[in-house]
């Protein structure tokens, strides 16, 4: 017997083959969303290039916003590729606004979408370098060291510190950074944090090269953040101690970039708490 939720239904009745079905009842408060049953296609225009991905804006037709797509290159092998996806998966896994958004990972083409960005903090601080005051540049720090507070509470180290991995999304009434690239990302137990053995990261610490890439820790990555604060604030990769005209940032970064592991800074709080007492 066919439980039809009412009457029985008589016996012997023929099937009859649905094609479609119309709703009776619409809730006054929904919300109906429809894209085209097509494939639109949209021009990449090429904004960056690494080892391992190539990375494109493109412009959705159906949001009317700009998007970064972000492709694995051809060459990958098999583990590369997994590293790829890991990145992914991991800022996937990250909420905070200081982290860029990432929306959907394609298998096939070994890619994936991320928000656009207006600046690095590279190509930011290289055009208003002159029209930032001291307290612009301390707002945009507070943010960096917030940003990988949150970060290392997840139990992560990026491993990749640049002024190229600092984005910068501008707005009216402020400027918001978010951290990108998690490429070179340690995750506790993680079979892969091994694959990449070479030294990394543009403001890495040196000793590295001896000690090898795999033994990376919260003492190179707050030496790493020093070097990118020293950067923020001076605008200077290489970094001088002659240079620098205040007392108190030269003793916040000489206690950074100690070669004695020691001294440094044990965690990000320990950054904030210094670089907040220095006075400009």
């Amino acid at each position: 017997m066919t439980i039809s939720g009412g009457s029985e239904i008589p016996p012997f009745t023929e099937s009859v083959d649905l094609y479609y079905e119309i709703p009776i009842f619409i809730p006054t408060n929904s919300l109906n969303i429809s894209r085209e049953d097509k494939k639109i296609f949209s021009d990449l225009k090429p904004i960056g290039e690494g080892s391992y991905a190539s990375v494109y804006k493109y412009k959705d037709e159906f949001y009317d916003k700009e998007f970064v797509l972000k492709r694995a290159k051809k060459k990958l092998d098999t583990k590369e590729l997994e590293r790829f996806k890991i990145e992914y998966e991991q800022m996937k896994s990250l909420c905070s606004p200081y982290v860029t958004e990432v929306y959907r990972y394609n298998g096939d083409e070994n890619e994936y979408i991320m928000e656009c960005m207006d600046y690095s903090l590279e190509s930011y601080l290289k055009k208003f370098q002159d029209k930032l005051d001291f307290n612009a540049k301390r707002k945009i720090v507070f943010q960096i060291l917030n940003a990988f507070k949150y970060i290392h509470t997840k139990g992560i180290l990026h491993r990749d510190i640049s002024p190229k991995n600092i984005l910068i999304k501008k707005y009216e009434d402020v400027l918001i950074i978010k951290v990108a690239d998690f490429g070179l990302v340690k995750i506790p137990e993680s079979g892969l944090t091994s694959l990449m053995t070479d030294l990394k990261g543009a403001f890495n610490d040196l000793s590295l090269e001896q000690e090898g890439f795999s033994s990376y820790n919260i003492l190179h990555e707050t030496y790493a953040l020093t070097k990118l604060i020293y950067y923020t604030m001076t605008g200077r990769t290489n970094l001088k101690f002659d240079s620098i005209k205040n007392s108190d940032l030269k003793q916040f970064v000489s206690k950074g970039i100690s070669l004695d592991k020691n001294v440094r800074y044990k965690n990000v709080d320990e950054m904030i708490s210094s670089f907040r007492s220095i006075k400009f």
